[in-house]
C-alpha cells in the first residue's frame, strides 16, 4: 500500500480541483483497479430532476462506447447510481444496484440503465460525500474485475477509500468547473458578488454602470437557473459554499471601488 499521508498531502496541495483528481484518480486504479473514477457535486438535490439539471462532474475511465451510449439515450435523467448518491449517506456497491435490478426492486426506467452499464462495469461503488455545504458523489468502478473478489477487498479498504474520497471533496473548489460547465458570464459573476456584499439595485447599477433595474434582475435569474437557487438569498448561499464569490485579490477591481477612500481609483 502506497504512503497514504503523502497522498493526502499530494491531493491537499494540488493547485486546481483537475490536479487533485488526477492524483486521487491514479491512487485508485494504481491500488485498487478502479479504471472509471467520477467525481461530482449536486448544485441542487431537491429532486430527481433538479438532480440530473444541475449535476457537475468530471469523469475518467470510462469507455467512449458508453459514455456514448449514455448520451445519446439520456441516461443522466435515470441514473440511479447518481440519485442515490444526491440522496443516501451510506456507500453502495455496485453489486447491490445488479442485485434490485435481478429482484425487480427498480423502477423500469432506472433499471434500464442498470442493464446498460453492466456490459462496461463489473464492480465498484458509489460514495456519497458532504463537506462545506457541498453534496457530492464519488463513483470507483472496474470494467473487468471480479465482482465478488472486489467486494471482499472493498470490506476491507473500504474505511481508507472512504476517507480519501472525503479527503478529495472536503480540499477540493469547485468554482472554476462551476463558472465553465454553467456557463456563467463574468457580468452574472459581478452581479452575484456585488448582491452578495448587500448593495441595493441602484447601487448594483452605478457599479455596473448601466440604468435598466432589470438588468440586476436579468442576471440574477441566470445565476439562480445555473445554481438551482430558489430565490437571491439561495443563490449567495450556494454561490459561497462553491467558492464563487471570491474576490479577485485586485485592490483596484472594479467591483471594489466603492470601499476605496475618495479620490484614490484606477490610474
Amino acid at each position: 500500500m502506497s504512503d497514504i499521508p503523502k497522498i493526502m498531502t499530494q491531493i491537499l496541495e494540488a493547485p486546481t480541483l483537475e490536479q487533485k483528481y488526477r492524483v486521487f484518480a491514479d491512487f485508485m486504479e494504481g491500488e485498487f483497479g478502479y479504471v472509471g473514477v467520477n467525481y461530482g457535486i449536486f448544485l441542487d438535490a431537491r429532486s430527481a430532476q433538479a438532480i440530473s439539471n444541475h449535476f457537475i462532474a468530471k469523469r475518467m475511465g470510462m469507455s467512449s462506447e458508453w459514455r456514448e451510449i449514455y448520451q445519446k439515450q439520456g441516461y443522466g435523467r435515470r441514473d440511479l447510481a447518481m440519485m442515490m448518491g444526491a440522496v443516501t449517506k451510506r456507500p453502495i456497491l455496485q453489486t447491490q444496484f445488479y442485485q434490485m435490478q435481478r429482484q425487480d426492486d427498480i423502477p423500469k426506467p432506472y433499471a434500464e440503465v442498470i442493464e446498460g452499464v453492466h456490459d462496461f462495469v463489473k464492480c465498484g461503488v458509489v460514495l456519497p460525500v458532504y463537506a462545506n455545504g457541498r453534496k457530492g458523489v464519488v463513483g470507483l468502478y472496474d470494467p473487468k474485475g471480479d465482482a465478488a473478489k472486489h467486494d471482499e477487498k472493498y470490506r476491507k479498504y473500504g474505511t481508507l477509500i472512504e476517507a480519501l474520497a472525503r479527503h478529495l471533496h472536503v480540499s477540493s473548489s469547485w468554482a472554476e468547473e462551476t463558472i465553465a460547465q454553467t456557463r456563467l458570464s463574468e457580468m452574472n459573476l459581478r452581479v452575484l458578488r456585488l448582491k452578495a456584499r448587500g448593495l441595493r439595485v441602484k447601487e448594483i447599477l452605478h457599479q455596473i454602470e448601466r440604468d435598466n433595474p432589470k438588468t440586476v434582475d436579468n442576471h440574477m435569474a441566470r445565476v439562480r437557473r445555473s445554481l438551482g437557487a430558489r430565490n437571491d438569498v439561495e443563490a449567495v448561499a450556494k454561490a459561497a459554499t462553491l467558492g464563487l464569490l471570491e474576490p479577485s485579490g485586485d485592490p483596484f477591481d472594479h467591483e471594489g471601488a466603492d470601499i476605496l477612500p475618495r479620490g484614490i481609483g484606477r490610474t
